[in-house]
C-alpha cells in the first residue's frame, strides 16, 4: 500500500513538472503589464481626440445607424447555458510560456509568430479542455461556434497576441484559428494595407476594451472603446482591412466622439468614466455586429443592472463623427533650441528587466517606441536630446532613431556588423505630440541590444 501510494504521489510531481511553471502562472484577467494604457501614449487607440475636426459626412453616418439608436455594452460575466460568458477574456502568461503552432485559414494575413521569436502563439494548455478562456466561454476542443477571439499578453517579452476562430483540433493535434496577430506593446506598428488581424479593421481588439480595473481604479480612462456597426464600407486609418462594402455605412476605422454638450453629470461615478472617454477618446468601429455595442472584458464584478440602462440612454445621436482618417498633427517648432546639460543617465537599457525602456531586445526588422521625456530630469517639454548610443549586435544591420509621431527617415544613426558592440554620439528629436517619445527602428535580421545615456536636452 504504501509503494502504491508512494508511486502515485511521484506520478502526480512528475505530471506536475511536465506540465511546466509556464501552465501555473497563465490567469485570466490578470494585471496588464504596465505603464497603461496599452501601446504608446500617441498610439491611435490612446489620442484624444477633443479637438478633432468633425466630418462633412457626420449627420449622414449617424442617420446612417440610425439617431435613436442606444448604445449597449456588449460585456458582463457569466451567462447560460454554462460555460456561455459576455465580453472578451484575456490571458496573462509568462515569457516562459511554451508557443503553440497555430494553423490559420487566412495564413497570407497572420502572424505565424512575433517579430524574432520563433513562430507559434503562447496558448496555455488549459485552454484546450477548460471553459472561458476564449471569448463565448467555451473551451478550446468545444464544437461550439462564435467568433472565438482568444487575447493572450505575454508580460514578460510585452507582446499581445490575438486570435479569431481559435479552436483546439483534437484529430490533428493543433491549434487553429481563422486570423491571427501579434502587436509588441511598445511599438505603433500598424498592420500591412488590406490585412486583417483578430479583428475585421486589422486593429488590436484588447486596448479597446472597457475593463473593470480601469472602470473603478483611481485614474481617467485614457483610450478609445471598440464598437461595432451592423454593416461597414471600406476602411479609414486607423484600420487596414475592410469587411463591407455597404453604401452609406461607416468604413472600418470611423471614430465616433460623444459630443461634448451631452450632459453626463446625472450618472454614476463609474459610468461617468466610461461617459466622458467616449467624449475625450472616442469609438472606434472595428468590426461587422450590432448598431453602437461597445466592447469590454469578461468579468464577474460587472454590475450590468448598473451598466445597460446606463448605456440605452445614450443615443447614436448623441455621437458626431470625426473626420474620417484623421490623425494629430505635430505642432511646428519656432525659434533656436537651448542645451541643458544633464550628469550622464541611462534611460533605455534593454539587457535589463522587462518594461518599457528594458528588456527583451529590439527584434529584427522591427520598430519600438521609448519614453524619453519624463525619465533622467528630462522635462516634458523638451524638443530633443544629446545621447551615446550603444547596440550590441547579433546581426549586422543599422539602428534608425527618430521622433515618435515622424515617420522613418530614411538615414541610419549607427551602423554595425555581426558580434560587433558600438556606440554614437546623436542629437535625437522628440515627438512633438506632448510624450517626448523616440522610436528605434532595427534595421537587421537579428534582436539587438540598445543602450541609451543622456547628457543633455534642448528646449
Amino acid at each position: 500500500m504504501a509503494s502504491s501510494a508512494r508511486r502515485n504521489a511521484l506520478a502526480i510531481l512528475f505530471a506536475a513538472l511536465a506540465a511546466g511553471p509556464a501552465a501555473a502562472q497563465a490567469v485570466v484577467g490578470g494585471a496588464l503589464p504596465g505603464p497603461l494604457p496599452l501601446f504608446p501614449p500617441n498610439n491611435w487607440w490612446n489620442l484624444d481626440v477633443t479637438g478633432a475636426p468633425i466630418d462633412p459626412s457626420s449627420d449622414a453616418l449617424i442617420s446612417w445607424i440610425g439617431p435613436t439608436r442606444g448604445l449597449h455594452p456588449d460585456f458582463g460575466g457569466d451567462s447560460s447555458p454554462f460555460p456561455e460568458i459576455y465580453g472578451f477574456p484575456y490571458v496573462i502568461v509568462s515569457g516562459t510560456t511554451p508557443l503553440e503552432p497555430v494553423t490559420f485559414g487566412y495564413a497570407g494575413e497572420s502572424d505565424a509568430g512575433a517579430p524574432g521569436r520563433p513562430p507559434g502563439y503562447p496558448i496555455p494548455v488549459q485552454a484546450k479542455t477548460q471553459p472561458k478562456w476564449i471569448e463565448g466561454g467555451y473551451p478550446g476542443n468545444s464544437g461550439a461556434g462564435g467568433d472565438r477571439h482568444m487575447l493572450v499578453v505575454d508580460a514578460d517579452n510585452r507582446l499581445l497576441f490575438e486570435t479569431f476562430a481559435t479552436r483546439w483540433n483534437p484529430a490533428l493535434g493543433r491549434w487553429e484559428a481563422g486570423s491571427g496577430a501579434v502587436f509588441p506593446l511598445d511599438s505603433n506598428h500598424r498592420r500591412p494595407e488590406g490585412w486583417t488581424s483578430a479583428d475585421a479593421a486589422g486593429l488590436a481588439i484588447l486596448p479597446g476594451l472597457v475593463r473593470y480595473d480601469e472602470v473603478y481604479g483611481p485614474d481617467p480612462i485614457r483610450h478609445a472603446f471598440r464598437c461595432t456597426t451592423r454593416d461597414t464600407n471600406g476602411y479609414v486609418w486607423p484600420a487596414s482591412h475592410e469587411a463591407g462594402s455597404q453604401p452609406g455605412a461607416p468604413p472600418m476605422g470611423t471614430r465616433l466622439r460623444l459630443k461634448a454638450g451631452k450632459n453626463i453629470s446625472g450618472y454614476s461615478a463609474p459610468v461617468q468614466k466610461i461617459f466622458q472617454a467616449m467624449k475625450t477618446h472616442g469609438l472606434i468601429v472595428a468590426d461587422n455586429g450590432s448598431d453602437m455595442y461597445v466592447q469590454g472584458t469578461y468579468d464577474t464584478r460587472w454590475d450590468n443592472d448598473l451598466l445597460n440602462p446606463a448605456f440605452g440612454s445614450l443615443k447614436a445621436g448623441d455621437f458626431e463623427v470625426i473626420e474620417l482618417g484623421w490623425r494629430p498633427s505635430s505642432p511646428p517648432s519656432s525659434g533656436p533650441l537651448a542645451f541643458f546639460t544633464l550628469p550622464p543617465c541611462r534611460a533605455v537599457d534593454t539587457r535589463g528587466a522587462p518594461g518599457v525602456s528594458g528588456a527583451p531586445p529590439l527584434p529584427p526588422s522591427s520598430e519600438r517606441i521609448f519614453p524619453v521625456a519624463g525619465s533622467c530630469g528630462v522635462p516634458a517639454g523638451a524638443k530633443a536630446v544629446s545621447a551615446n548610443v550603444t547596440v550590441v549586435a547579433s546581426a549586422a544591420g543599422y539602428l534608425a532613431l527618430y521622433p515618435g509621431d515622424a515617420g522613418n527617415p530614411g538615414s541610419s544613426a549607427i551602423n554595425f556588423s555581426a558580434g560587433q558592440t558600438r556606440a554614437n554620439n546623436a542629437v535625437l528629436p522628440l515627438a512633438a505630440d506632448g510624450t517626448g517619445t523616440v522610436t528605434v527602428k532595427n534595421g537587421s535580421l537579428g534582436p539587438t541590444q540598445l543602450i541609451l545615456d543622456l547628457n543633455g536636452w534642448f528646449q
